[in-house]
């Protein structure tokens, strides 16, 4: 009876560890035994393999017992390591860790609602599932464009592409920005927010350029203008679909609730609700100065690690302060937004009046955005665990505002159901 195999991808194979089965490569037809049980698996033989770019090697399945074995006695293992550390799930595994990394520095996420079958686009979308990234149905087996859509991408799915085609992406939306303009507002709304994405991605590489400031001033010019002809259906604006934490996704939900709970409190678009909109979408810039793994770390926060986090506020304030001329309406949301009214925020630990208007604003609009979008470690609060999280913790904020908040997130949640 022939004997038979199953591919064991290498990253399972971990150095300096004993697997107890034999390890075969596969050579066209036939499996070679290359490491036999009970040897160390070491460096030097990770990298000749790598050298010579196998990427799988083979278990006879009348191993899987021992393979399954060795894989629960490595996880445990890892956990013990990395547990302590904040990870949990696939992320105790260090590689998948290197991975999730390099896809988040390699990628930026787009919306589905900008893609529909007929549109031609000279980009690879790529589907992010499971911690790695797969070419969508339209582009498997074409590797140069352009490319015809055919189909709609699949909604469960968060899709992204290559930072090396940002700059032909943002053709493509401001080509999109374009033809929606006088057209119905969700149109507009899709365009103008992954525009607005793509400014404050570029601003966060590169926060000490003056044009990147321009640029996000006008983008949030174009924001306000917008909110305040939709009042009633900002909302659209919101709904990004993603499936983790990105910077540059919390910096643009974080203005357009900012800008449009200040207008549900009437305050007038020059200069109130434009220096809001401005600060509020640059008050995470000191996060460019910290470890971006970090920022992006797919598991829970140690206590160290939350004292070099909470460094991002004073590192962008002051960074802001010495680059550009921007006013202190405009840096108040940057140097307040982890405040609390008792006292309890940071840096500053201030209390009551001495935290501004804005400052009270993006505190609550921050926590309500970081609640409400999903992590590698956490499903996401829905809006209304959220407010109600809010509203337990109501002496921190303003209740004034806070009640407004939860008033004008209620109609909108309210009309994008009916809508339904």
């Amino acid at each position: 009876m022939a004997v038979e195999y199953f591919p064991v991808p290498l990253k399972k194979i971990v150095v300096d560890t004993v697997p107890n089965f034999d390890l075969f490569i596969r050579q066209k037809d036939r499996y070679v035994l290359y490491r036999k049980a009970k040897f160390k698996f070491e460096h030097q033989a990770l990298n000749n393999l790598m050298d010579n770019r196998i990427e799988s090697l083979y278990v006879s399945k009348q191993d899987l017992e021992n393979y399954e074995r060795y894989c629960g006695e490595i996880r445990q293992e890892q956990e013990k390591i990395y547990g302590i550390q904040g990870y949990s799930g696939a992320f105790v595994d260090p590689v998948e860790v290197e991975r999730y990394h390099d896809i988040l520095n390699s990628y930026h996420v787009v919306d589905h609602a900008m893609f529909k079958p007929g549109v031609e686009v000279s980009f690879t979308v790529y589907y992010h599932e499971d911690n790695d990234m797969l070419p969508a149905e339209d582009f498997e087996g074409k590797p140069r464009g352009p490319w015809e859509l055919t189909r709609r991408f699949a909604q469960e799915k968060e899709i992204m592409i290559r930072n090396e085609d940002k700059t032909a992406y943002r053709d493509f939306v401001r080509g999109v920005l374009d033809d929606a303009m006088g057209g119905p507002p969700a149109q507009q709304a899709v365009a103008l927010r992954e525009m607005s994405k793509i400014v404050i991605k570029d601003v966060m590489a590169d926060p000490r350029s003056g044009e990147g400031i321009k640029q996000t001033n006008e983008a949030v010019g174009s924001l306000v203008e917008f909110i305040l002809d939709n009042e009633t259906s900002f909302y659209s604006l919101m709904k990004i679909q993603g499936h983790d934490y990105y910077t540059y996704v919390h910096s643009m939900n974080v203005c357009t609730f900012s800008v449009a709970l200040g207008t549900a409190m009437g305050l007038p678009q020059k200069p109130d609700l434009e220096q809001l909109g401005m600060g509020a979408i640059l008050h995470d810039v000191g996060k460019s100065m910290v470890d971006p793994k970090l920022i992006n770390k797919p598991g829970r926060l140690t206590e160290e690690e939350f004292r070099m986090m909470k460094d991002h506020v004073t590192l962008g304030y002051n960074m802001l302060k010495e680059h550009h001329s921007l006013s202190d309406e405009v840096l108040e949301p940057v140097a307040q937004h982890h405040e609390k009214l008792t006292g309890i925020g940071y840096p500053y630990g201030l209390k009551d009046g001495d935290i501004g208007v804005f400052g009270r604003i993006s505190s609550i609009v921050d926590i309500y955005d970081a609640l409400t979008t999903e992590r590698s470690y956490k499903k996401a609060f829905s809006p209304f665990e959220a407010l109600s999280f809010l509203s337990k913790t109501r002496d921190d904020y303003d209740t004034d505002i806070l009640n407004k908040f939860i008033i004008m997130l209620g109609k909108q949640i309210e009309k994008e159901a009916a809508v339904k």
